[in-house]
């Protein structure tokens, strides 16, 4: 019997979306897919960066919707901005309608404005600085306007990451998604889906109480071992290779819930065996293509680490260097799952009795916060923290292990990659122990 063939990079991708090895989630897809059925029902997708948020929308969109457009969200991105790059990205739909000659959905009053309205933005560049110049956002396209272009396309406006612009540019848009409400009797169709990686609807799009029913709250957890288990064996059935049980394992217990971990490592194996495409005679992975890819992986991160690690460490006004590394220490010596702040404060004061709690849940907040590394995940299922990656958590053991050999030297501690790995084979032994 024939078999399909695949690319490995469209099976395993880390980077992108999942397609083929898409992984259903119910309980969640039926949350997801409610609140996209529902007019006039805006949607906020939150959880921890890398849970597959992205994936799971962009599956059940492209099921759901006749298409939808994404903006990048990031530090110093304006609400103008916002509104210029929706508008710039309809630009295919309205195209395609005119140079196809298909029947068109679109009516030809707002064809024509649209069009009209391109030609004046491509025109128009205001000169901010002697090296910069940015387009004018017209006062025609108003967030009504482009609710209408939307809404005429058949479209919904999908902002990733927008938990990262600044809270009153998430507030404009707040009262955005109320206009896109107000408007779901003309367009059934039209809403904003906000995603964030952070652990409370609130800290994506600050809304106001009294849209609370109309807007969807969807949190996103960590994949349980089931399924992420399902991923590499989604990938031995396209691409016909086989991954013994053991390292199944391994792969379980590094990826730690992060789909994403679980995808790089799958490549990375794929790439080690020399697997590009469906293999017409199957393959079985072995340890030492296992071991090439888990140090691939630690390589390639190893400037990221550095670079977190340097980030939560970095002092402001009212804390110290310490403060990070009493907090990171704590997490070394307790379970894989993390523990409670409660638990937190109770082991810092064996090591400071006077540390103060108004202090530790500020550490812990600027900890999770992609400008100090993001080395912390909070749980809002069990209130517990623990390390974002596996990855970090071998980093900081090898870290306070040379910390503790160099105290009495003034020197910059330099975390060798080898060092890191040696530590990830003593987690993921531990690990197979437990799980057995």
């Amino acid at each position: 019997m024939s078999r399909d063939s695949y690319l490995v990079q469209n099976v395993f991708t880390p980077t992108k979306p999942a397609r083929s090895t898409f992984v259903e989630r119910k309980s969640i897809n039926d949350s997801v897919v409610a609140a996209l059925e529902t007019p006039g029902k805006q949607l906020v997708v939150f959880g921890y960066s890398g849970s597959g948020k992205t994936t799971l929308l962009v599956n059940k969109l492209h099921q759901l919707y006749e298409g939808h457009i994404t903006t990048r969200c990031y530090g110093n991105l304006s609400f103008d901005q916002l509104i210029l790059d929706a508008f710039d990205r309809l630009g295919p739909f309205y195209d395609a309608e005119r140079t196809n000659n298909r029947k068109s959905s679109i009516g030809s009053s707002v064809q024509g404005d649209y069009v009209g309205l391109k030609a004046q933005i491509t025109a128009s560049l205001t000169s901010e600085t002697q090296t910069k110049q940015v387009r004018a956002l017209p006062p025609q396209l108003t967030p009504q306007t482009l609710a209408t272009f939307l809404g005429e396309a058949g479209c919904c406006w999908v902002l990733d990451d927008f938990h990262k612009i600044a809270s009153k540019e998430k507030k404009t848009m707040a009262q955005v998604m109320k206009l896109f409400m107000d408007m779901a009797d003309s367009y059934n169709q039209l809403k904003i889906i906000a995603i964030g990686a952070v652990d409370s609807a609130r800290q994506v799009i600050e809304y106001d109480p009294e849209m609370r029913n109309r807007v969807s709250e969807v949190y996103v957890p960590l994949m349980t071992e089931d399924e992420i288990k399902e991923i590499p064996a989604k990938g031995e059935e396209l691409l016909n290779f086989r991954i013994p049980t053991d390292i199944k394992k391994q792969i379980i217990g590094f990826s730690d819930g992060i789909p994403s971990v679980c995808h790089q490592l799958c490549l990375n194996m794929c790439f080690e065996a020399g697997i590009r495409t469906t293999l017409s005679d199957s393959v079985e992975i072995t340890s030492d293509i296992f071991e090439k890819a888990l140090e691939q992986y630690v390589e390639q991160s190893s400037d990221t680490l550095k670079a977190a690690f340097d980030k939560a460490f970095r002092p402001v006004a009212d804390e110290t260097k310490r403060d990070g590394e009493l907090v990171l220490r704590s997490l070394l010596e307790c379970g894989h799952d993390g523990e409670t702040k409660e638990d937190i404060l109770r082991r810092i004061r064996v090591w400071q009795p006077k540390y103060r709690l108004s202090n530790l849940s500020q550490v812990l907040k600027r900890l999770q916060a992609v400008d100090r590394g993001e080395l912390i995940r909070y749980d809002p299922a069990s209130g517990r923290f623990s390390f974002s990656e596996n990855i970090y958590r071998a980093y900081a053991a090898t870290y306070f292990e040379r910390a503790r050999r160099k105290e009495r030297k003034n020197r910059t501690i330099d975390v060798d990659t080898t060092e890191v790995l040696e530590v990830i084979t003593k987690m993921l032994h531990e690990w197979r122990q437990h799980s057995s």
